[in-house]
């Protein structure tokens, strides 16, 4: 079994750190990205990692790179605040309706880092086993029980197990589980950086300067603040000494979010063809009445950084019979992001999926049991997810229910 093929579709995050995991193990994993390169896009911007994700990213990546991950993280105030639009604090009771999902604190539990920043760690060391411009478009299973893996270039490879992690648009899980649905939760968002210069922190209100706070009226309308911002001494140390890492002198910013109902929005065709300054100019016109320390954060946003999301979420499905090709991440429970768990939740499918496959590598259980004990489980956490992700978008932010 420790020659079985590993093909994983898809160089995100839990992509990544699976692949980590499996190589780390002396597993044959090969991963193939639709980007032509790490720089082809800006993957994202300030991600929560909760001990949830520390624990996958500690089980999968060397120390080397541990300590890199450390470096570049932000080690945020613990505490969450909601206001309203008049920049008063929010009742207790709001708040509790936004707790999270509980896991385990052995590691530390609130860490922020930039996404794009993440994966770059998460490359190192996979160079020889990442394939770029390679998009997998479908499969094929053959009668030796193999799979073939169709790329969009027409070019195929050969595999014994296929792993989707290629997101919420994933062609591999439209043909492995059509019938999953992707839902549009009815909510929009805009979202940009805050470079965090000396000046610019003086001008951002300082009681929402928290791990994450969030100002919203009635209408669920609302504005995030969320930093992220380098404080352990040993970063500066620890990046400079690597490298083979080369990361730029890391930018230190905040993450700022404008929310709204998408019937509150202009068109979707208005919405997504905007420009980056158009997109600014429109929060500002909506949040016109608010607080001006409010207003202060939208005029902060680097326009550059500036964009319109969608936000949409999988719909759970009941249990479905294992095979060698399965899912993982925003493949199969893409959700809200009121929770600020997907990731998370993406990253503990690459600790549980990977100790199955070494497990079963090691002879201790058969691939299809193994892919099958993952499931189930991943099913269990994740649908979880999804459900109070949803539940807390709704009473916060508008989004529909799933």
């Amino acid at each position: 079994m420790s020659e079985t093929r590993i093909a994983i579709a898809g160089a995100g995050l839990s992509g990544l750190t699976l692949a980590h995991y499996l190589h780390r193990h002396g597993l044959t994993v090969s991963v193939y990205e639709r980007d032509t390169g790490l720089s082809a896009r800006e993957a994202g911007y300030r991600v929560h990692i909760n001990s949830t994700g520390t624990s996958a990213l500690h089980a999968a990546l060397e120390p080397r790179l541990w300590e890199l991950f450390l470096a570049t993280c932000g080690l945020p105030d613990e505490d969450m605040l909601l206001f309203d639009e008049h920049l008063t604090m929010r009742p207790a009771r709001d708040k509790a309706a936004m707790s999270g999902i509980g896991a385990p604190t052995d590691i530390p539990e609130h860490l922020a880092v930039c996404r794009s920043t993440l994966r770059r760690i998460l490359y190192l060391g996979l160079h020889d086993l990442v394939h770029f411009g390679a998009q997998v478009t479908g499969y094929r299973t053959n009668p030796d029980s193999t799979i073939t893996v169709l790329l969009a270039d027409g070019s195929t490879r050969e595999a014994d197990v296929l792993i989707a992690a290629d997101g919420i648009n994933s062609a591999v899980r439209a043909q492995r589980l059509p019938q999953v649905r992707v839902a549009d939760l009815g909510a929009r968002s805009i979202a940009a950086k805050i470079p965090l210069t000396p000046q610019n922190k003086a001008k951002l209100p300082a009681q929402l300067y928290n791990a994450f706070s969030m100002a919203y009226d009635s209408d669920h309308t609302g504005l995030t603040l969320a930093p992220l911002e380098r404080t352990d001494p040993r970063s500066a140390l620890v990046l400079e000494q690597d490298a083979e890492f080369q990361l730029e002198a890391q930018e230190n910013y905040a993450l700022s979010i404008f929310n709204s109902t998408a019937d509150l929005m202009i068109p979707d065709d208005e919405l997504f063809s905007a420009g980056p300054g158009e997109l600014k100019e429109y929060a500002l016109q909506r949040l016109a009445g608010w607080h001006p320390d409010l207003l202060e954060i939208v005029r902060l946003w680097d326009t550059a950084t500036v964009q319109a999301l969608a936000i949409r979420s999988c719909i759970p499905v009941p249990a479905w019979e294992p095979s060698t090709v399965t899912v993982m991440g925003d493949a199969v429970h893409a959700m809200s992001p009121a929770l600020g768990i997907g990731a998370n939740t993406a990253l503990r499918d690459a600790h549980v999926l990977g100790d199955q496959l070494l497990a079963a590598a090691r002879g201790r259980t058969t691939l299809i049991s193994g892919i099958g004990t993952y499931e189930e489980t991943m099913r269990d956490y994740a649908y979880e997810a999804i459900r109070k992700s949803a539940f807390v978008g709704q009473k916060v932010i508008g989004h529909r229910t799933v």
